[in-house]
């Protein structure tokens, strides 16, 4: 995500600095981390500062870089508030409650009411890593793309198997593995944009931590859509409005309506077609880091180009 972003800044004529302080930390320890951050922001002196989750700086490194700067803050993964009093997610609070603006992808009451000035910024897709050429080893009836670590996620897609050509990539699916068909590593750049493009169909299923969510999806829906997939995601009430299903994806409310859209969506590849093709130019014009950075630099809140 911080990589995308600053790609977008440079196309946009930005002059940017990227520090890493998770990778510093590990190479020179957290005390000289704080130092070495320090050290960039006076050399190079930045009119504005995007934060990232800055889990290896201290908070007072964090109030000198951004003393008298505008910034913002930009947080993926909004279902995690429900782990305040974890370390890690209270530290990366902390640095938002410092943030001028903290964006997050949703959930925005519940951030908000932990004293963050939240506002909602949906994620969103990378414009490096459109279509590929479909591969057959790549390809399947269904794929779907993450880590294993959601029970009630393998149940879903180990249903779904029993019916179609289900194929699941990335880390932590070991103990399903006599259920699904899984590839043992994850796939990520180029890799993931060939399982997209090679795919009938990708399945967003949300985790059980995303229960209650409105207008979060994680970044998933984008990247799928703009990698050259058929997205077939998990509906909610707020996700829905920023992708018409038909349109741009398709939408399915529980397994025997998902089970019925694949199906529909295997034997009808011209309507399949239609709507890949439509979706991936809908991402490209409204949902790309090229259009967030604006929201990032002024601080406004995203407006839904679906109204």
């Amino acid at each position: 995500m911080e990589k995308g972003v600053e790609r977008a800044l440079r196309r946009a004529g930005h002059n940017t600095r990227l520090i890493d302080d998770k990778r510093a930390k590990r190479l020179i320890g957290r005390t000289l981390t704080q130092r070495w951050a320090l050290l960039h922001a006076r050399r190079f002196k930045p009119d504005f500062v995007f934060l990232s989750k800055c889990q290896a700086l201290d908070l007072k490194t964090v109030e000198q870089i951004i003393a008298g700067r505008d910034n913002s803050m930009w947080y993926h993964d909004p279902p995690s508030y429900r782990h305040i009093d974890r370390p890690h997610i209270a530290h990366l609070a902390a640095v938002g409650r410092l943030a001028r603006t903290f964006f997050v992808s949703g959930f925005v009451d519940e951030w908000a009411a932990l004293g963050l000035p939240a506002k909602f910024l949906p994620s969103c897709a990378d414009i490096a890593l459109g279509p590929t050429r479909p591969d057959r080893d790549s390809a399947s009836q269904v794929a779907f793309i993450g880590t294993g670590y959601d029970a009630t996620r393998a149940r879903f897609l180990i249903d779904i198997a029993r019916k179609f050509d289900v194929k699941v990539w990335g880390p932590g699916w070991e103990q399903w593995r006599q259920h699904l068909r899984w590839n043992g590593r994850g796939v990520y750049g180029r890799a993931f944009a060939r399982v997209c493009s090679s795919a009938s169909i990708v399945l967003g299923i949300n985790p059980v931590i995303g229960e209650g969510a409105t207008n979060y999806s994680s970044d998933r829906a984008w990247v799928v859509i703009y990698a050259g997939g058929f997205y077939l995601g998990q509906a909610s009430e707020g996700v829905t409005s920023l992708l018409r299903g038909g349109t741009h994806c398709a939408w399915y409310r529980d397994l025997d309506d998902c089970v019925r859209k694949i199906g529909h969506y295997l034997e009808d590849s011209t309507d399949r077609e239609r709507i890949r093709r439509e979706g991936h130019r809908f991402v490209r014009e409204h949902h790309t880091y090229d259009q967030r950075i604006e929201n990032l630099l002024s601080g406004e809140e995203f407006v839904n180009p679906l109204g």
